[in-house]
């Protein structure tokens, strides 16, 4: 086990020496991917970064032998039927005649399998109004969120550490949860193999108190930016500082990795704490849902 970290609670327990940094994967065509290399993110471009980098989040989940990917000129999209990952579709880029046509192809699969499509739109996604189509399909926004972004050049002091906390950067994350469920199986599974793809763009970091797993969270390179996804803490072990230790933690490995700038889509109860972090507001990310229920007759 390698030695604590000077500036945080932090410990390396990888099998395997980390993989450098990677270029910024296949969405790294964007203008931010290279920009962040060489000098500070214009507002524009980070906030673009952020609805990239989400992007290929979903891309490097539909590498999973169980998922169907659509890589469309207008559109990327994975399908994975009623299991985890859950359905995504991202980065439409539809012209406004087409828009209303791509948004019925792309749910009618889904409706073939009356199972749910989720739809991330954000800064990037067209045109503009796509929001309006996809309600009048039937979704529904189930969430506005914060798209913040970090410069990890100018990151605060770390915060105190939670007593009795360790968070490990891990190659195989333990279970939170029992794994009782098909979908919990897959979600073990495919958060195993995502550590495993190369060229490496993930890294996982779990929090444990007392030696218990209590509090999980990814890092995933990406459109040039470091993107942090899944915090979660169980939940009689939240507000004690654990969710902010995984994150400052996920922050300060994707800085020795090279990176200058993180990305996240934040909740109005979790806009506050990442801000504490160094994170600030640039764009909007709304999620859509057109739900499995919808289609049970």
């Amino acid at each position: 086990m390698a030695a604590k970290s000077k500036d945080t609670n932090f410990r390396s327990r990888s099998r395997r020496p980390l993989a450098p940094a990677v270029p910024g994967g296949p969405t790294s065509r964007s203008p931010a991917a290279s920009k962040d290399a060489a000098g500070a993110l214009s507002d524009e471009e980070l906030a673009a970064a952020v609805e990239l980098n989400s992007a290929e989040w979903i891309r490097l989940k539909s590498r999973l032998p169980w998922v169907e990917f659509h890589d469309d000129d207008d559109a990327l999209w994975l399908f994975a039927g009623d299991t985890w990952p859950q359905n995504s579709v991202a980065l439409a880029r539809f012209t406004p005649a087409s828009a209303n046509r791509r948004v019925g192809e792309i749910l009618a699969h889904h409706q073939r399998s009356k199972v749910a499509c989720n739809w991330v739109v954000g800064p990037v996604s067209q045109p503009s109004d796509v929001g309006q189509h996809l309600r009048a399909h039937g979704f529904r926004c189930m969430i506005h969120c914060a798209g913040m972004g970090c410069d990890l050049d100018r990151l605060p002091q770390p915060p105190p550490a939670p007593k009795g906390v360790h968070v490990d950067l891990v190659d195989s994350p333990p279970a939170l949860q029992a794994l009782t469920t098909e979908r919990r199986r897959l979600r073990h599974e495919g958060r195993n193999a995502m550590a495993r793809m190369e060229p490496r763009q993930v890294w996982h970091l779990v929090a444990s108190l007392d030696g218990q797993p209590v509090g999980e969270t990814t890092v995933c390179l990406g459109a040039g930016v470091a993107g942090i996804y899944g915090v979660e803490v169980l939940e009689k072990f939240r507000r004690r500082g654990i969710g902010t230790a995984l994150v400052d933690a996920a922050l300060r490995h994707a800085r020795a990795l090279g990176h200058r700038t993180s990305v996240l889509a934040a909740t109005g109860m979790g806009q506050c704490v990442y801000a504490r972090l160094g994170f600030r507001e640039v764009c909007k990310m709304s999620f859509w849902k057109y739900g499995k229920m919808r289609q049970i007759t």
